[in-house]
């Protein structure tokens, strides 16, 4: 149904601010997530959570929240212990791990902790920072170049890479709908008020029926969506 909220410019203005509302998105989530998050999430080779928590701005029924931090839990693999990986937006941070570091400089990025030190990195630039007032770098080892991932190209290039030959893209569907699936996830984890667990498997949270029913929706007859 039609609701005057969604036109906020004005007579004339046509301001249709929809990716707010869930009615037809998902907030700062679906604009950037997918983006930002995949600067973590091919790093770490994350895989898909087995659980996600969402704290934020109190629940509106009409838009999606501004502020919104998301903690997901993901599985060992082959390199790597489990790990957590984390979410903030719209003015929720992380405490930068250097005074002289601003993260609020940063549009859109990523900070790794491990061990020895932080990695902040957005989508040109890296910064490497030890842990530690008296921490240095010398535990660090280059990789050899026959180690590095080749440069594809830009999204067009690697499309047509991948059609005319056996190369992958670096971001194809099964990478990129899971990385969205994990981001969603959040928001229902927000919408719900609770802590989820999740069988990625079966595609279907194991601990709340109201997270499962926020998984799809009823449509009208005659407007179905299959799959």
């Amino acid at each position: 149904p039609y609701n005057p909220g969604y036109f906020t410019g004005g007579p004339g203005a046509n301001c249709l601010k929809w990716n707010m509302y869930w009615d037809f998105g998902s907030g700062q989530v679906g604009d950037m997530g997918s983006h930002t998050m995949d600067l973590a999430w091919n790093a770490i080779d994350a895989g898909l959570p087995t659980s996600a928590e969402g704290v934020g701005d109190a629940f509106n029924p009409d838009v999606s929240p501004v502020e919104l931090k998301t903690t997901f839990e993901h599985p060992a693999n082959d390199w790597r212990p489990a790990i957590k990986v984390y979410w903030y937006q719209g003015g929720a941070m992380p405490h930068s791990p250097k005074n002289f570091v601003d993260l609020n400089r940063i549009g859109h990025g990523t900070m790794f902790k491990g061990s020895k030190g932080f990695l902040v990195a957005d989508f040109n630039s890296r910064l490497i920072l030890p842990l530690g007032n008296s921490g240095d770098m010398s535990y660090y080892d280059r990789r050899d170049e026959d180690e590095m991932i080749p440069d594809l190209g830009n999204f067009i290039e690697e499309w047509t890479t991948a059609c005319k030959t056996d190369l992958k893209t670096s971001c194809d569907f099964k990478y990129g709908g899971d990385v969205v699936e994990q981001m969603l996830l959040g928001l229902v984890a927000y919408r719900v008020g609770k802590k989820l667990n999740y069988d990625g498997a079966t595609g279907r949270v194991t601990n709340s029926a109201a997270a499962n029913a926020l998984l799809s929706k009823k449509y009208r007859a005659g407007w179905p969506l299959e799959g």
